[in-house]
């Protein structure tokens, strides 16, 4: 009895650790498919837009920052009104889309729309005259931008943000995309501070109200010089404001004030028209990363450590889950490696890489492993569980940063917390156990 008591104590740990893995990646799933947009899915936020938003055409704009831009030309026969729907992660900063004259930002006449943190909501046009805030005036622009309830609007929803506009007159087909520092939202002056990213692109115009033969394509890089521009759409600083989960409706002149609309809903039934849906690849580097260096790693260390009654198993059962972790986690460092316009992630970059080298340390080590009745076993044995165990902390700790750097919200951090606080707790009571027997 005593025996078979031991047993299941040994695999308490393990049972726990597989429990609390599938939860996170249950609720890790749950929490990208409702924050994330997808050019394959509805629209989610067709309603609170002040405009009808079926059958615009939809790209991903911008893969690394997970833009999706939605545009088309207004169903209304003979109209010359076109529509657009910007929707990027909710990253404390503002969002904002410029069409340019020759491609570069200078000379843009853009769009942004940030929320602060009461949860209300403003979208306004900017001219780019130059590189610095004051360059860039607010209320200003060659955009014929629509007000009254038409004004541009910007919704948060889910954890992302979704700035709506329209304007009459022809786009241009050159387009810059910013994202503003987190933390550094416009104050009453309503200037911009400097973006944090940008890049650049195209889009391809419909041929016609049908929606059909859009879309558009991204060049990444910092956006050029250029003056100012005679041709084009010269219009007037539309500006607008939105609640939290609501968008502009009952508002004068340039300005809309918050409130839920309740015109009809619309949901947008576009094909992708460029690389679209799925989990964007800062997304993908970060699942991959919580599974094995956040969970598979640690798992594999536990086994080894309270399973050695089970013998040969728990060799095999180690080395296995170890194995596994290790090629995910070089695939999640790598896919970390080839996101782009990332500047302020050199710490947790190089912790990744002390990580790998952990990693690859262990598995040199298992290679040169001596016999059990060699002398140098014991020196051997200090090395592999010190060596795992450094990576195991330093790997869940780089987890931890990642998602604070990742800004995706905080249940992603409290859901990894419970689980590794429960691994934590249980690995306490069998080391406890394990001590005492």
């Amino acid at each position: 009895m005593d025996r078979i008591m031991r047993q299941w104590r040994s695999l308490l740990l393990l049972l726990l650790c597989v429990v609390g893995s599938s939860s996170l990646l249950l609720v890790s799933s749950q929490t990208s498919s409702s924050s994330s947009d997808s050019c394959t899915a509805a629209l989610a936020v067709g309603d609170l837009i002040p405009f009808n938003t079926t059958g615009l055409n939809c790209f991903q704009a911008w893969s690394s920052q997970d833009f999706i831009l939605r545009f088309g030309q207004d169903a209304s026969a003979g109209s010359n009104v076109w529509n657009f729907v910007l929707s990027a992660p909710d990253a404390g900063g503002y969002i904002s889309v410029g069409f340019s004259p020759n491609g570069g930002m200078v000379g843009s006449s853009a769009v942004a729309g940030w929320v602060a943190s009461g949860g209300v909501g403003t979208a306004r046009q900017y001219y780019l005259g130059g590189t610095s805030s004051r360059s860039c005036p607010p209320g200003q622009g060659k955009l014929s931008l629509s007000t009254g309830a038409a004004a541009p609007t910007i919704v948060s929803q889910g954890s992302r943000l979704y700035l709506a506009f329209q304007f009459s007159g022809q786009p241009r087909t050159d387009l810059v995309y910013a994202v503003g520092p987190a933390g550094s939202l416009p104050g009453t002056n309503g200037f911009l501070a400097q973006h944090q990213y940008m890049t650049s692109g195209t889009i391809t115009l419909p041929t016609g109200t049908s929606g059909g033969g859009g879309g558009g394509s991204t060049s990444t890089g910092g956006g050029g010089g250029g003056g100012d521009s005679d041709d084009g759409n010269e219009g007037g600083g539309g500006e607008g404001k939105g609640k939290h989960k609501h968008s502009g409706g009952d508002g004068d002149g340039d300005e809309g004030k918050g409130g839920r609309r309740t015109s009809p809903s619309s949901s947008s039934s576009a094909t992708a028209s460029g690389a679209a849906g799925g989990l964007s690849s800062k997304r993908r580097h970060g699942v991959l990363a919580v599974v094995s260096w956040g969970a598979m790693i640690p798992a594999g260390v536990a086994m080894a450590r309270f399973m050695k009654r089970f013998e040969p198993l728990w060799f095999y059962a180690h080395a296995g889950v170890q194995g596994l972790g290790f090629v995910v986690g070089a695939v999640a460092i790598v896919a970390g490696f080839r996101l782009d316009g990332e500047d302020d992630v050199g710490a947790h970059k190089a912790v990744g890489v002390a990580v790998l080298v952990c990693a690859c340390l262990q598995v040199m080590a298992v290679l040169a492993r001596p016999i059990k009745e060699a002398k140098a076993r014991k020196y051997w044995n200090w090395y592999h569980h010190y060596v795992g165990r450094a990576a195991v902390v330093l790997g869940v700790g780089n987890v931890f940063y990642g998602m604070s750097l990742a800004k995706e919200g905080d249940e992603w951090s409290y859901v990894y917390g419970i689980f590794v606080g429960v691994c934590a707790v249980a690995y306490l009571v069998l080391e406890e156990w394990r001590r005492r027997h």
